[in-house]
């Protein structure tokens, strides 16, 4: 399938005042674990040819490597995924001697896409949730109730 969206109205002010347009948002915010190890370890030995086993294993060290990684200081790049990094921050002082190593937290730790894989990934195909399931038909145009009527009979 796809990415299912909802269509949702958003004010603004502008030089001449306020004014509203409708953009297209997530029906919902993917399921954390909406897919698991189990599931990506299916995929990978299927398509390489090792056991499930042994994808299993891998996928379920990497976290800890990646950990170590960037606990030394690095950052980690799989090539066609993306890169892990490591940022960090602490309070503020009035000199710089005073920002000692004990003050120093992670503030996150955040991934950043390889830009080809993100090419990839935009290529989904979305699928807009039916109007007429959450709008007042008031503001819908006659034609699309129509529409909708008659994909949900087809269904």
């Amino acid at each position: 399938m796809g990415l299912i969206y909802l269509v949702r109205r958003k004010k603004f002010r502008t030089v001449e005042g306020f004014k509203e347009l409708y953009y297209a948002v997530q029906r919902k915010l993917q399921k954390r674990g909406g897919k698991n190890e189990y599931d990506l370890a299916d995929i990978l030995s299927a398509n390489s040819g090792r056991s499930k086993g042994d994808v299993l294993s891998i996928l379920t060290d990497l976290p800890e490597a990646i950990e170590k990684i960037l606990k030394e200081g690095e950052s980690v790049t799989i090539r066609g995924l993306g890169s892990f990094h490591a940022a960090i921050t602490s309070d503020g002082f009035e000199h710089p001697e005073d920002v000692l190593p004990h003050e120093v937290r992670l503030s996150k730790v955040y991934f950043v896409a390889d830009r080809k894989f993100t090419y990839r990934v935009s290529k989904m195909q979305y699928y807009r949730y039916p109007l007429s399931k959450y709008f007042p038909k008031s503001v819908l145009r006659p034609e699309t109730i129509q529409e909708e009527a008659a994909q949900e009979e087809a269904m």
